[in-house]
């Protein structure tokens, strides 16, 4: 929000310039650190994919924003990380690692092909935006890693290499090798961002967790779990964003995150009675032709 706000108060001498980057400060982290794809900033600011190029590169040229290509995605593609620099162009605040691991989880929405000055990948999963953001939300990251960041150093591709810095009063497992310990992180960050506490650990939970892992695979358990927590029902926000409801629900929530659509009552309902109404016009059409057809036949 801080972000934000900061973006909204800056001027860039465009409207839509200004708008894709409140977009970008809406999907970034509190350090400033984003990764969506150009096509998806197009689709969440109705302009086309070129203008949402030109209006990067016009930004990073004011020092409002930094670009860095990652290279080596799942299908050899390269995608933008952006870091917005809104104080004029100061470097990331220490911790962030400044080359990132590209995501390379089964059942992660691919990356778009190479695009002229670069492409994004697909807007990956995040707790930082109310959208799926579609970033994969936090992992942990090796202290010595943020010791180099805070140093200005780039720290080297690790392909396990965590993001950011777990905090040490975080419950649950801390033994990375932990078959829950990457889902848990993920999800107790995303928890504490959204509701302000950490979210209880235990051996119910425990279990629970374990189920969510085994039913959507390790490999993207985690950003669904991370995903969870910008599901915006009435029923789920009033559990606190429980692991038992990730649970019930665990395969919906998959396909929310993979298809960037929340669906809940409301959505539901307006799907349905759009449905209706289709199905009401095509009997009323149906009817017309049968009429217009025992006309021509007397």
């Amino acid at each position: 929000m801080g972000l934000m706000v900061a973006a909204m108060k800056i001027r860039v001498g465009n409207p839509l310039r200004k708008l894709v980057l409140i977009k970008l400060a809406d999907n970034a982290s509190d350090m400033g650190e984003c990764w969506p794809s150009y096509q998806h900033i197009a689709d969440q600011c109705e302009i086309s994919k070129r203008s949402v190029m030109n209006h990067i590169s016009a930004l990073c040229e004011a020092g409002l924003l930094r670009k860095e290509i990652r290279k080596g995605g799942p299908k050899g593609n390269s995608s933008n990380v952006y870091f917005l620099t809104l104080d004029g162009g100061a470097p990331p605040a220490p911790g962030v690692v400044q080359q990132i691991h590209q995501g390379n989880a089964a059942g992660s929405p691919p990356s778009e092909s190479p695009a002229p000055e670069g492409s994004a990948g697909a807007a990956p999963r995040t707790s930082h935006s109310s959208e799926p953001v579609n970033e994969p939300v936090t992992e942990p990251i090796a202290p010595q890693a943020a010791a180099k960041a805070a140093m200005g150093q780039v720290v080297p591709f690790a392909t396990q290499q965590p993001r950011c810095e777990i905090p040490a009063d975080m419950p649950g497992p801390k033994d990375q090798s932990c078959k829950t310990f990457k889902a848990w992180a993920n999800y107790a960050m995303a928890y504490r961002k959204r509701h302000g506490a950490w979210p209880v650990w235990n051996a119910k939970v425990a279990g629970q967790l374990g189920q969510v892992i085994d039913r959507l695979g390790i490999d993207v358990a985690h950003h669904v779990a991370a995903y969870f927590l910008t599901i915006n029902d009435a029923r789920v926000v009033s559990n606190m964003h429980s692991i038992g409801d990730l649970l019930a629900k665990a395969e919906a929530y998959h396909t929310q995150w993979a298809t960037n659509r929340q669906m809940n009552g409301t959505t539901a309902r307006q799907i349905e009675q759009t449905q209706t109404n289709f199905s009401a016009a095509e009997q009323a059409l149906e009817a017309l032709r049968a009429r217009r057809a025992a006309t021509h036949a007397e």
